[in-house]
């Protein structure tokens, strides 16, 4: 399934509390209890969810080898929702009611006769829901770094995170935590030995506000520092713009940053809509520059990211820090299946952890002394199309 191979897109969350540390007996027992068919929940939506192994939709027979890779858990989640399509159940009561009109010899149904053709069809469509006539079936990919506490799930939709997140929770008894820009941020910065500047940033604009502007909502201090992820992947886009030479990372290894592919960038204020770029070098184009001068910030960019053990293409969602489409760099070794899953699931780890190196870089920026000048060559280089050169930041 999706994290195993391929392109993969995913969501990263950092367990809270005592999670699982290894895939022990006790591990084994407690996603066997909740496994899909077992775990008994079903939604008010009519969807069924529970574990399964990677393996296929049908496996819920849970056991360790198919579980254990290296220091990661590997699994699956299914989710099935049994819901009549609204063009069957349409075709249903129109059936009743050429039944029933045929029946009556009447030339057009009264109210109530109408009512009973769409009561029978609902019945109808009811019992081959029961029946599984309209189940749908899907399964998606869960990844456990043990080591690190961290949990990466193989999709992007709010609603299939939630479930997830759920049974996660009902499973381990521990908490999952998003990682955000703003979860993150905090993390980084807690790990450096201060939050303070990113407990007082406010978002900022790299334009003038309209006349009549009442502000948006990353205006308001609601406690939300999400804003944070997209104002870090403006600044990305400004610094490669400023020097096209690799970052110095504080491990001694470089780390090339290209933008790739596809660029959204969103209004600040709410009122110029939002542009999406997909080309070659998406930076470089009139209208990427065009949109920054009109108070547009990117909120989700193309990336390639070149280190040591080759090159990661990705794009992240800055607010969510979500990672879609990532291709890891290739690798020819030959290797046995389980050798190779467990170095993919390395990558995955990998990819994120150059990102979050990146987003410290940006963060230690944003919340040092030298800000406002920094925010000042990037209104420039907004205004203008043009960065100021020599104008690069520190080391990560």
């Amino acid at each position: 399934m999706g994290l195993a191979a391929g392109s993969a897109s995913f969501r990263r969350y950092f367990i809270s509390g005592s999670g699982p540390a290894d895939v022990t007996d006790a591990f084994v027992q407690t996603v066997q209890e909740h496994a899909f068919g077992r775990y008994g929940t079903v939604a008010t939506d009519g969807t069924e969810i529970g574990w399964i192994t990677p393996r296929h939709l049908f496996d819920t027979e849970i056991r360790p080898e198919y579980l254990a890779v290296g220091r990661f858990a590997s699994l699956a989640v299914r989710m099935d929702r049994t819901a009549v399509p609204s063009a069957v159940l349409k075709s249903y009561v129109l059936v009743e009611e050429d039944a029933a009109l045929q029946a009556s010899g009447r030339e057009f149904l009264s109210k109530s006769d109408r009512a009973k053709a769409r009561e029978a069809a609902q019945l109808r469509a009811d019992r081959e829901a029961k029946n599984g006539a309209f189940r749908r079936m899907a399964a998606y990919p869960l990844v456990i770094d043990l080591e690190h506490q961290t949990v990466y799930f193989g999709n992007l939709a709010d609603k299939v995170n939630d479930r997830m997140v759920g049974l996660f929770e009902d499973t381990f008894e521990c908490r999952l935590e998003p990682a955000s820009a703003e979860r993150v941020a905090y993390r980084l910065m807690e790990a450096a030995g201060t939050t303070e500047g990113i407990e007082h940033a406010k978002p900022f604009h790299l334009v003038p506000a309209p006349d009549g502007y009442e502000g948006a909502p990353d205006d308001f201090d609601t406690g939300d520092r999400c804003f944070l992820g997209k104002e870090f992947l403006t600044w990305l886009w400004y610094k490669i713009d400023s020097d096209r030479s690799a970052l110095q990372l504080n491990t001694g290894d470089e780390l090339a940053v290209m933008i790739s592919r596809t660029m959204k960038l969103e209004c600040d204020f709410a009122v110029n809509g939002t542009d999406v770029i997909t080309a070659d070098g998406p930076a470089s184009l009139p209208e990427a520059k065009a949109a920054l001068s009109t108070g547009k910030q990117v909120t989700r960019m193309g990336l390639i990211l070149g280190c040591r053990t080759g090159e990661y293409s990705l794009v992240l969602d800055g607010r969510r820090m979500a990672i879609s489409t990532m291709i890891p760099p290739t690798d020819d070794e030959e290797r046995d299946p389980q050798a190779r899953r467990e170095q993919r699931f390395e990558q995955i780890a990998d990819a994120a952890e150059l990102l979050d190196v990146l987003f410290e870089l940006f963060l230690r920026r944003r919340t040092s002394g030298e800000w406002s000048q920094e925010l000042g060559r990037m209104r420039s280089w907004a205004a203008n199309g043009n960065a100021v050169p020599g104008a690069r930041a520190a080391s990560a």
